[in-house]
């Protein structure tokens, strides 16, 4: 059997490719060497939430995928998704003029009545400047990542190498006419010297509190509005300096008690037991956008007697690509806000044939890279 497309990595992008494709009519295999979600997405705080800052091209994109995503997944699976208004709190002066920047910029519906969560806010947090959005939500992580990828062939593998010959990809045995690299902060398969993602620690917990939350709060960190049990999810951090590949070992504890003094910065939480600790890696890139479309082929393109010269007045279709080969990654602490959103463009373009945004491809990349080899 030869699949339409294989999508390597079963994080949030990886499945919502998959669910876009299917219902596109496409014949989809997702391969992960771990299993759905079992990375950084699994991890993940997985809030909907857009970026409380000023305006530019990543709060616009953010905005609309905020938009798009959260409508998304209300109406095809309300029962992995926490609704609940949002309280956006700044934490510092910086923060603060940001947030009002945002507040005279955004087409969302906001106000600044947080009464629902007065009672329960330190002095520290009911002082400073802050806003209500209408919508907001959280994602049960594992749930969503598993309901988007039903009915979908699934492998369990690391996919090392792939090849291209003949129209068809090859992985292991695997046949497809195309595939998308999914694969966040772990390896990207294929070579591509103009790109290195930022690799970001995440770690949430669940704890049980008899303190009720009636907001999904934001402030240093992250605080989900209480669950019927009297569940919050707290998180998640960002360590930009752990390396799991390395030889130190997270401390566990201590990233416990970080997330615990931040989150009481904002509530007092009464009565606290840590039920689950999650933690994996994200990925960003170093511009902050994500990345979405095909893959630029660096060695034949350089091969072709390229001139660095001519790179300003060349357009993206001038350059070489790998056939059939595209990838999402990129979408640091915004992934379940971005992964629906892209995906559909993603999806979009390889069955109908409607142009990506340049702003995201991969190309971008690769137009830095050639500039400095010449």
């Amino acid at each position: 059997m030869i699949y339409d497309t294989v999508i390597i990595g079963a994080g949030i992008n990886g499945c919502s490719c998959a669910y876009f494709l299917k219902q596109a009519g496409q014949r989809v295999l997702l391969m992960d060497q771990e299993g759905i979600a079992a990375g950084g997405s699994g991890a993940a705080g997985a809030f909907i939430s857009p970026k409380f800052t000023k305006g530019g091209y990543l709060k616009e994109l953010l905005e609309r995928s905020y938009l798009f995503s959260l409508d998304f997944y209300k109406t095809n699976f309300p029962e992995h998704i926490q609704s609940s208004k949002l309280l956006q709190i700044a934490n510092s002066e910086e923060n603060e003029m940001r947030l009002n920047a945002f507040k005279e910029s955004t087409s969302l519906c906001f106000n600044e009545d947080k009464s629902a969560v007065d009672e329960i806010l330190t002095p520290y947090a009911k002082e400073a400047a802050s806003l209500v959005l209408e919508e907001g939500g959280v994602v049960y992580a594992q749930a969503m990542c598993e309901a988007l990828v039903e009915g979908v062939d699934f492998c369990k593998e690391k996919a090392e190498k792939i090849c291209y010959s003949d129209g068809v990809w090859s992985v292991g045995a695997v046949k497809a006419r195309r595939i998308i690299l999914a694969t966040g902060s772990y390896n990207l398969v294929v070579k591509m010297p103009y790109l290195t993602l930022r690799r970001v620690w995440g770690h949430r917990i669940d704890v049980h509190s008899s303190t009720k939350v009636a907001h999904s709060i934001h402030h240093h960190l992250s605080i989900s509005p209480s669950s019927e049990a009297g569940v919050l999810a707290i998180g998640a951090t960002h360590d930009l300096h752990y390396d799991p590949f390395g030889e130190v070992s997270y401390d566990v504890e201590a990233g416990r008690k970080e997330l615990l003094e931040k989150a009481l910065k904002s509530v007092t939480l009464e009565n606290i037991e840590i039920l689950n600790d999650y933690m994996g890696l994200r990925s960003g890139s170093n511009d902050y956008l994500p990345i979405v479309g095909e893959v630029v082929d660096a060695k034949s393109t350089m091969d072709e007697g390229f001139d660095v010269s001519k790179l300003k007045r060349m357009k993206d279709k001038d350059f070489g690509y790998y056939r059939e080969l595209y990838m999402i990654n990129g979408s640091g602490g915004y992934g379940f806000v971005l992964a629906p959103y892209l995906a559909k463009q993603l999806t979009d373009h390889i069955v109908k044939h409607n142009a990506l945004d340049t702003q995201l491809t991969p190309t971008r990349f690769f137009r830095r890279w050639a500039k400095r080899q010449g």
